[in-house]
């Protein structure tokens, strides 16, 4: 058992970087909290650092510990994965969303996490590839997120639902990509017209995706918009306003080019696929600004939940009248436009970031999970 000082720090530090992120937290904050001194803090771990990476490894260590593979079939042994790992996240919230921070900020963490869930998916019998793990983890990660980091609705029965999502996808007939989704061109915005406020955002935007928030001055802003500090506070009270008005922006700027991506498109299992794809080739246009609105849900988690929330609504009436009429499968619309952001969350964090595989090609065999699930593919 560890000593009584050394676990209140490491539970004073979590509290912490849960609720005020991982880089505003000082070691003064956490000895506080703990209730120690910082010689104490000092007699355990040589720095902050030391601290964070012990929190991550423990973390990841545990969820290896609760996900468990057992069952008689595969369908059994993916539930029971699935359930241990939803269950994990609501008993060690304040842990997850420290460790989703973290994937942002450490590129370590998501390959570990990763390599975690593909190893739990191999012993079940699954052959894995990138589309499978996007198709299963991201919908099943999202949801969690969702519904424990932001405490947004979902439907009674979600986590049944997702299950047979997971299972059988929305496709209820032999439905096949129209390839047409692709021939689509993605071109910058127009920039805004040329006003003092428009140059102070995008001198914000250059810098914030290359140097992050944090590390960001206002007179920073100011100098490459070649304005004065003085002019600076006629537009803005804070640095995080203009992260706010960014984001919003951001978000209105890719709603729009998804709509225009999928406008033609009548069939709803094509333009899912169609809105991957503009939601790609959108943010590899403007290259940098996917870090920003990442940032700003360990910055301004409100404004972040409000992204969020927007992409959700206009998923939802394009899926219910595609129920109707019975293109996809019924599921609760809420649930089903969570999982599907998910999907599109995690592979658009893989192929902007972590990979170099073809775009077009795990498109067309991402499509084939979501279309069938992995009941249709695998048995």
């Amino acid at each position: 058992m560890l000593n009584s000082s050394r676990s209140r720090i490491e539970e004073a530090a979590l509290n912490l970087f849960a609720k005020k992120g991982i880089e505003d937290v000082s070691i003064a904050q956490i000895v506080r909290k703990a209730r120690v001194s910082n010689s104490t803090f000092y007699k355990y771990f040589k720095g902050k650092d030391y601290l964070v990476k012990h929190i991550f490894e423990d973390g990841i260590k545990k969820l290896n510990e609760s996900l468990k593979v057992k069952g008689f079939t595969m369908e059994s042994k993916l539930t029971r994965l699935i359930e241990d790992y939803v269950f994990f996240v609501e008993e060690n919230a304040e842990m997850c969303k420290v460790l989703h921070e973290a994937e942002f900020t450490f590129a370590f963490i998501p390959k570990k996490i990763k390599s975690v869930l593909i190893k739990k998916m191999k012993e079940i019998g699954l052959i894995v590839s990138d589309e499978l793990f996007w198709y299963v983890w991201g919908s099943v990660r999202f949801l969690t997120m969702w519904r424990y980091f932001w405490n947004m609705n979902v439907s009674e029965s979600s986590g049944v639902c997702l299950l047979k999502f997971i299972w059988n996808g929305i496709d209820p007939d032999v439905h096949v990509l129209d390839e047409a989704v692709f021939n689509i061109t993605i071109s910058p915005n127009k920039a805004e017209e040329d006003t003092t406020k428009a140059k102070i955002l995008s001198s914000a935007e250059k810098l914030f995706s290359e140097k992050g928030f944090r590390k960001t001055q206002i007179y920073d802003i100011t100098r490459l918009a070649g304005v004065g500090l003085g002019t600076f506070y006629l537009y803005f009270e804070t640095k995080q306003d203009v992260l706010k008005e960014l984001v919003i922006r951001i978000n209105r700027m890719l709603r729009h080019t998804i709509k225009a991506a999928i406008s033609g498109i009548s069939d709803r299992r094509d333009a899912e696929i169609a809105g991957y794809y503009a939601f790609l080739r959108f943010f590899k246009v403007h290259s940098g600004i996917y870090r920003i609105v990442r940032e700003a849900e360990f910055i301004l988690p409100e404004i972040a939940m409000n992204y969020y929330h927007k992409l959700h609504e206009s998923y939802l009436p394009p899926l219910n009248a595609s129920m109707e009429t019975g293109q996809i499968i019924k599921y609760p619309v809420e649930d089903l436009a969570v999982f599907l952001m998910g999907i599109g969350h995690f592979m658009g964090e893989d192929l902007l970031f972590y990979t170099k595989t073809d775009e077009i090609k795990a498109l067309k065999r991402l499509s084939k999970f979501i279309y069938k699930g992995i009941k249709g593919l695998v048995l």
